[in-house]
């Protein structure tokens, strides 16, 4: 643990550290978690620092998934508050004006909002919207952290944990870190505009029953034969290919009377439609374009935040795709952390968007 610090604040020149960032795999378990977040908590001089458990760790040099990990990375040249929301089950709403009370200032153009989310007890939905506002014309970024075998997941705020809520940082950068949202799917066909729905269940697909398109996109004429490999990307109208505007989504349910699917979101009428697939050589070539569009400065740290469903998984190889993120942070140290979901700012504007089998990335240039 110690050495990890060491490693840490040696990547910021040894200069105080003003925020730091702590990952730790789900598969530590929760003595070895609580032991964790003491000796942080003595080795680190800083207030500003978070922690979260995560399903997998992606480093510069390795990828761990399923087994016990840690990894702390730090940032130094920067303006960090921290802020943590407790019990907020049934009040997510409220998040944002929680964590307004507990900033020195309002977030302002630039700003970025970084948060790790218990992923098992809140409804993203409010809580999006809440964190959208409480960010204003700033970005807000995160991931919904991992539950620790036969218990739930781990957060905490400089020490402290936090139960069934929220944690994050405020972070003022004198450039501001660029964001990037990578999926890889593959489409199945061109997008369809939503037509008729009845809560979470997708009736009507460019004015004509659902279930038949799925199925043609799928190839297969039975309902029956359809696999959990078939995915939904639903996009706001407006947003057409603009990158990170569609989010990906399982089927959860299939009704051949109503000649239906179902998703885990509500679905809104005039949204926009496209069924895919997840493949490895689409995930490879859109994490490289998003890459290059990179600005090529120096980085000082790479933060990114990926689905379980991706790392060896997804790109067939352990340790490709933080290999690919190395690469294009050069000698500066990479923290990724595999989670249940993740947020990231929404092209269009206001709430973040949740994302699914998807990607995140953030470029410090501190």
């Amino acid at each position: 643990m110690e050495d990890a610090v060491e490693a840490a604040l040696a990547g910021i020149g040894g200069a105080k550290p003003d925020a730091v960032l702590v990952a730790a795999s789900a598969a530590l378990g929760n003595r070895a978690l609580s032991e964790l977040v003491a000796r942080v908590a003595d080795g680190v001089d800083c207030e500003a620092w978070l922690g979260a458990s995560a399903e997998g760790l992606l480093l510069a040099d390795q990828e761990i998934v399923g087994l016990p990990g840690f990894a702390v990375a730090a940032l130094s040249g920067i303006r960090a508050e921290l802020f943590s929301c407790e019990n907020l089950a049934g009040r997510e709403a409220e998040a944002g004006e929680e964590i307004a009370d507990q900033l020195s200032a309002l977030p302002e153009a630039g700003d970025r909002l970084i948060v790790f989310v218990d992923s098992l007890r809140l409804a993203l939905g409010p809580l999006a919207g809440s964190l959208g506002r409480v960010a204003g014309p700033g970005q807000a970024m995160g991931f919904g952290a991992s539950e620790i075998p036969g218990g739930a997941p781990q957060i905490w705020g400089a020490g402290d944990f936090v139960e069934a809520g929220c944690s994050g940082l405020w972070i003022r950068a004198p450039r501001p870190p660029e964001i990037v949202v990578t999926n890889g799917s593959r489409a199945l066909g061109e997008e369809m505009e939503i037509s008729r729905v009845r809560g979470h269940w997708v009736l009507g697909l460019d004015g004509g029953p659902a279930l038949p398109r799925l199925c043609e996109a799928a190839g297969t004429r039975v309902p029956s034969a359809l696999t959990a490999g078939t995915l939904a990307r639903l996009r706001e109208p407006g947003a057409a290919n603009t990158p990170g505007s569609g989010v990906v989504r399982n089927l959860t349910g299939i009704d051949p009377e109503r000649e239906g699917f179902a998703v885990p979101v509500v679905p809104v009428e005039g949204d926009r439609l496209c069924f895919v697939r997840m493949d490895s050589v689409a995930a490879r070539e859109d994490l490289g374009i998003r890459l290059a569009a990179l600005d090529p400065e120096p980085a000082s740290l790479g933060l990114y935040f990926s689905c379980r469903s991706r790392g060896q998984a997804l790109f067939q190889h352990a340790g490709l795709e933080s290999g690919y993120l190395a690469r294009a942070l050069g000698p500066a140290p990479l923290l990724g952390m595999m989670g249940a979901f993740q947020l990231a700012p929404n092209p269009l504007g206001g709430a973040p968007l949740v994302h699914t089998h998807s990607g995140v990335f953030a470029r410090f240039a501190c």
